[in-house]
């Protein structure tokens, strides 16, 4: 009785079977992704970050970001930036996840210590792309101690941290947009280091005239002589060169 009554509708029982066992068509499977765990986010939204600097308004506050090209084979640039200063470090990474992010974090460190690092990094303010949702590996250390305290921007709302992009556009003369950051030179460390100290040494016309290079040294240099030692170095105005052919010696 069932199937002649369905059958009136047009529907039978091997229709109803089909549309059971039928997968979802790819077009359709977007929405039923498994939601991302985003526990990351509480007491860590852009609305936590103002009111947490409400009540600490001499935190030092340092921009996060991830710069690439293609997303499929890197290579992956992982960008801070001292807002009072306008400096900016960077590290190079073949792979764009949490676990290369956090070792980025560490490598800070390391390169300046703990103290330092507690004193010039205490707020992190970045997006809420993936490769940064390890927020404990990002906020405490290996031995668990906690280093500075993170903060998401909200969705779409990349302005919130426009300092740091800005300072992308200058970092772009060099590895542009539309190329292969790879047959550019973009290879390693050492030619990401050779980008950075060509752009921290350029002046800024909102830093009245001086480079990022000269402020760090003037009012950090007991962080700019650890940089130093990793490889970001002064480079005199006439040898300043923005434009990709500064990497050409690192291509392989």
């Amino acid at each position: 009785m069932k199937a002649i009554f369905f059958k009136e509708y047009g529907i039978t029982n091997l229709d109803l079977r089909r549309q059971v066992s039928r997968k979802i068509p790819k077009k359709l499977s977007n929405k039923y992704k498994k939601r991302q765990d985003r526990r990351y986010l509480i007491g860590r939204k852009y609305t936590d970050f103002l009111n947490y600097m409400e009540e600490n308004p001499n935190a030092n506050v340092v921009q996060m970001d991830t710069v690439y090209n293609d997303i499929t084979k890197g290579p992956f640039v992982q960008t801070f930036k001292f807002l009072k200063c306008g400096f900016m470090i960077g590290f190079y990474h073949e792979k764009k996840d949490s676990k290369e992010m956090v070792d980025g974090v560490n490598l800070l460190e390391e390169i300046i210590g703990i103290d330092l690092f507690q004193k010039y990094f205490q707020v992190i303010l970045t997006d809420r792309g993936t490769e940064f949702i390890d927020a404990n590996g990002i906020e405490f250390n290996k031995d668990g101690i906690r280093r500075c305290h993170v903060f998401y921007c909200d969705p779409m709302a990349s302005y919130q941290k426009g300092s740091l992009e800005n300072f992308h556009e200058e970092l772009r003369y060099i590895i542009p947009k539309d190329k292969d950051l790879y047959e550019l030179g973009l290879t390693s460390q050492e030619a990401l280091n050779v980008a950075l100290s060509h752009v921290n040494s350029s002046s800024k016309e909102k830093l009245e005239g001086k480079s990022p290079i000269e402020l760090m040294k003037f009012f950090y240099p007991e962080l700019m002589e650890k940089f130093e030692a990793f490889g970001i170095k002064e480079i005199s105005k006439d040898k300043i060169v923005l434009n990709p052919s500064l990497l050409k010696e690192f291509k392989k």
